[in-house]
């Protein structure tokens, strides 16, 4: 169970295939806000990966969930979100605590995920899964069936958001899954569990597991496995493609990006800066999305860096709980190691630092790292090629627009953009030269409610919308004489 010592935490049981498991806990969990331990948490071993894939392997095989009909499975995943939204603030507590978000992100992206998940729920109920097709040489059946036990592997900076980008599409196909949550999120993991019981999803159809990537290895590489869908690095997702490969499981693979934001030259700032410094800076930078590359007309760069300057530095950094905080820590120390890093080599390369780059002055503990600006960045510099994933902002000058579309294209990245300008038309047309899978036209982000996805080494597949559910589904023709 999960209880609580002063104020550690701990978590002694794991969700196996709808039963809790006991486990020692076996490591801490350090708060982002003060690196303080918070908890103690089980690490689940190879063994426990082992019982939750036979667990999933039995419930696709000989259980009812993959040929339930498809009211049933949605009526199931109605109480799952019920039951999510009732402990929703007990679930934005528990990311603030061990990921470091500030409550007012955890609570506004958790409340938008209950709005995805019955969306979705909502949608799939019009979901046909057969089809009579009349064909040249007679009659066939058209059948979408579940792929088989999937393992779905999410990351730290949006356990919530993943439940409905992910695990509910997977088990709305009628996939049974072993939900691989990151080490760092051994909080909100047992909360998933409790409302997966709470909910009464069937035996074997649901095993969580806050564990390392030794474990995460072991799943992908299971037998048993025939789905992965994995959101990480690139080097995790040739990792899981090569754990894949020797069996042809399939894969789906959301793996980052170093999204671009182009400013052309006919656009007020006034009419860029407030979605665009929210776009680079929310979460501290630590969104798959977020707009880590400014690409402006040189003759504006010293504009465009001196107003956005002006932003991040009236924004307040501190505890994520405190209402008065805009930006809270890194998510752990691995996290601020990895930033101050990618600083160090922002200057070695000869760009400009122009804002941080550094603690913020007063807050020595925790894993804090103040917004950070470079300006004047060579395009293939390092800190304009590679996912940071903190508060590293570069500004990049382009004399022409064909120039502009080569810097916004010239990563291995290729997830999300977006495009500012007075004249639509024209950004319509530069938005279509861009490879990614997501352009945002006069705003930033993506939409929660359409296929997303990458081009590129941003992976394949789609996720969001109905799109989300076929990645957990395959075509059976059943030909009728």
């Amino acid at each position: 169970m999960t209880t609580s010592t002063g104020a550690v935490a701990r978590i002694d049981r794991l969700y196996l295939g709808g039963e809790w498991v006991h486990a020692e806990p076996g490591y801490e969990v350090v708060s982002p806000a003060t690196g303080d331990v918070v908890a103690v948490a089980a690490d689940p071993t190879v063994e426990d990966a082992d019982r939750a894939v036979a667990s999933t392997r039995a419930a696709f095989d000989n259980g009812p969930w993959p040929g339930m009909p498809l009211a049933e499975r949605i009526a199931v995943l109605r109480r799952f979100c019920d039951a999510f939204e009732a402990r929703k603030d007990e679930f934005d507590r528990a990311w603030v605590t061990e990921s470091g978000p500030t409550l007012a992100h955890a609570a506004a992206l958790d409340t938008g995920v209950v709005t995805i998940w019955r969306t979705l729920l909502d949608q799939a109920a019009g979901l046909a899964l057969t089809e009579r097709r009349e064909v040249p040489d007679g009659v066939v059946d058209v059948v979408r069936e579940p792929i088989g036990p999937a393992v779905v592997i999410t990351a730290w900076n949006g356990p919530g958001l993943y439940l409905a980008m992910k695990m509910v599409p997977a088990l709305l196909a009628g996939c049974p899954v072993v939900l691989k949550m990151a080490r760092e999120s051994p909080l909100t993991a047992a909360l998933v569990g409790e409302m997966a019981e709470a909910a009464g999803v069937p035996k074997g159809v649901l095993s969580v597991l806050a564990a390392s990537t030794e474990v995460s290895a072991h799943l992908v590489a299971h037998p048993a496995i025939d789905k992965v869908s994995l959101t990480g690095s690139i080097p995790a997702g040739k990792a899981v493609m090569g754990a894949c490969a020797g069996r042809l499981a399939n894969v789906t693979l959301e793996l980052g990006g170093k999204s671009p934001a182009i400013i052309l030259d006919d656009i007020p700032l006034d009419d860029v800066l407030p979605s665009l410094v929210p776009g680079f800076i929310a979460f501290n930078g630590q969104i798959c999305a977020a707009l880590t590359r400014v690409v402006v007309p040189r003759h504006r760069h010293d504009e465009v860096v001196t107003a956005i300057v002006e932003r991040l530095s009236a924004m307040t950094v501190g505890d994520p709980l405190d209402g008065a905080s805009d930006l809270g820590p890194l998510a752990s120390a691995r996290q601020l190691e990895r930033v101050l890093s990618y600083v160090d080599a922002g200057r070695r390369e000869g760009a400009d630092l122009v804002l941080g780059g550094g603690r913020p002055q007063g807050l020595d503990r925790g894993f804090y790292v103040a917004p950070t600006v470079f300006a004047n960045v060579d395009p293939g510099a390092r800190i304009a090629q590679e996912e940071i994933f903190g508060p590293v902002l570069s500004v990049i000058p382009y004399d022409t627009l064909d120039e502009a579309v080569t810097i916004a294209n010239g990563t291995p990245y290729g997830l999300a953009a977006s495009v500012y300008a007075a004249d639509e038309e024209l950004a319509r047309t530069v938005a279509g030269r861009i490879r990614a899978g997501t352009v945002a036209i006069n705003t930033a982000g993506v939409s929660l409610f359409a296929p997303f996805g990458g081009f590129k080494q941003s992976g394949f597949g789609r996720e969001f919308g109905l799109e989300g559910i076929g990645e957990f589904l395959q075509y059976k023709s059943i030909k009728v004489k």
